[in-house]
């Protein structure tokens, strides 16, 4: 039992910081519902976009966490605070990149997921002026990773606690136009998305320049990570995530483009059930993080019989969470989307269509998640996640969604069955790599 309340104990910061992160894109999507459907399917092409580009920085602090981890493990202070560095290099590196894409190309971007000129333009628009929160991302990300592996998680969720009261109040007064401001629609949400996400970042600037002296930037630390078999060692271990992260993303960016060319109904449902998804899900994120976190300090520490208690407790908490989220919704589903009882007759009927398939979508990634990135990404076997993430998606479930939407023109409940398979075709090769033990390195020794 001492084993889940460890689990428990930094599981229920992380989640209810994922859901409280999650939980700001359903406040925002039921607030731009009042708008109209073509709001909301502009809002999840510009949430989705976003998503799929922050993932690539989430792909830098997924490398970063498992350094640290390990390093806070075997005590290593020094090489600690070293990672931190080169996590922010290549964070900040990626966000450059990836900023003035967003921006020049916003139109672009948009034009892949539906053909509805007003729609293209309005997410344009939202896209424009969210790409700056990718860069102040890069930093938080970092942190955030850097934090976790303190195994202080509850720092993160109170700093993003102010996030969201901040966000929430933004959007609103811009969104609606209230006390004298200006009514801007989406364009609102946009710019009250940016100054929340700034202003927070600036806190949690000051916490750790005050705080934590390992997560905060020196010169001289800086200089000792200069040297390249530290990146080299770093980028080993990272550039399969990154890779894993825009594989996978990338995925479900194209079956969100594949929805949107089906119907503008089938793309708002799931613009306003993707965030519900996301949101219930974060128990399931917040098992994984903890187990990884918990795993490689038992790595980075040498202790073989506490990692094996680790992963069989990860796999019981991945199950038990998953048959509960789905439990609660199923008997809560007519409360939950009732919500959005204001939006057109067409979008509310493939509400209640497609969320049975959200549901196993749900039970199926609580166990592939605590699976993959909590114990064999922990374990330092990212090359292993990133080939089985292709495999399982590229060369099975995206195929078959393209087939099914495009060339038998079936029904968009049909076409998610297809995107369902991918997390079922990963759960065998999954099973035996643990059991295999070969997804084991200490980092340390790369």
């Amino acid at each position: 039992m001492i084993i889940y309340k460890k689990i428990f104990t930094l599981a229920v910061p992380l989640a209810l910081h994922s859901m409280l992160f999650s939980c700001l894109g359903f406040i925002d999507t039921y607030m731009l519902a009042m708008l109209g459907g073509d709001t909301v399917a502009a809002a999840g092409i510009g949430a989705k976009t976003l998503w799929f580009v922050l993932n690539l920085i989430i792909g830098v602090g997924g490398g970063t966490a498992i350094f640290c981890a390990q390093h806070w493990g075997a005590k290593d202070l020094t090489e600690f605070h070293k990672t931190i560095h080169i996590g922010l290099f290549y964070s900040i590196l990626t966000a450059a990149v990836i900023v003035p894409v967003l921006y020049f190309f916003a139109p672009s971007i948009a034009g892949l997921m539906t053909n509805e000129a007003a729609i293209v333009e309005l997410a344009a628009g939202y896209l424009q002026i969210t790409a700056l929160t990718v860069l102040v991302g890069a930093f938080s990300v970092i942190w955030s990773a850097g934090m976790r592996a303190l195994q202080k998680p509850k720092v993160v969720l109170y700093l993003f606690l102010v996030e969201l009261v901040l966000n929430v109040t933004f959007n609103y007064l811009l969104i609606f136009g209230v006390w004298g401001l200006p009514a801007l629609g989406l364009v609102g949400a946009a710019w009250g998305t940016l100054a929340a996400r700034l202003l927070s970042t600036l806190l949690f600037f000051f916490y750790i320049s005050r705080q934590q002296p390992y997560l905060m930037l020196s010169v001289t630390v800086c200089k000792q990570a200069l040297h390249w078999p530290a990146h080299s060692t770093f980028l080993k271990i990272s550039l399969p995530i990154i890779a894993g992260e825009f594989i996978w993303s990338g995925g479900v960016f194209l079956y969100h483009a594949i929805y949107g060319n089906i119907s503008t109904a089938a793309l708002a449902a799931i613009s306003i059930l993707s965030p519900i998804e996301v949101m219930t899900s974060a128990l399931s994120w917040g098992c994984a993080a903890a187990v990884g976190i918990l795993i490689g300090e038992k790595i980075g520490a040498a202790q073989q019989k506490e990692l094996n208690n680790y992963v069989t407790a990860g796999f019981v908490s991945a199950i038990s969470v998953g048959l509960i989220l789905v439990g609660l919704l199923w008997f809560s589903r007519h409360y939950v989307l009732g919500l959005f009882s204001a939006i057109e007759a067409d979008v509310q009927a493939m509400l209640y269509t497609l969320f049975p398939f959200i549901l196993a979508s749900i039970f199926l990634r609580s166990i592939t998640m605590t699976a993959m990135s909590g114990i064999l990404k922990s374990g330092g076997d990212t090359q292993f996640t990133m080939k089985l993430d292709f495999c399982a998606q590229w060369l099975g479930a995206v195929p078959l969604s393209l087939i099914f939407a495009f060339w038998f023109r079936w029904p968009v409940e049909i076409v998610i069955c297809a995107v369902l398979l991918e997390e079922g075709i990963k759960l065998i090769p999954i099973l035996y790599r643990i059991k295999s033990g070969a997804w084991v390195k200490k980092l340390a020794e790369i």
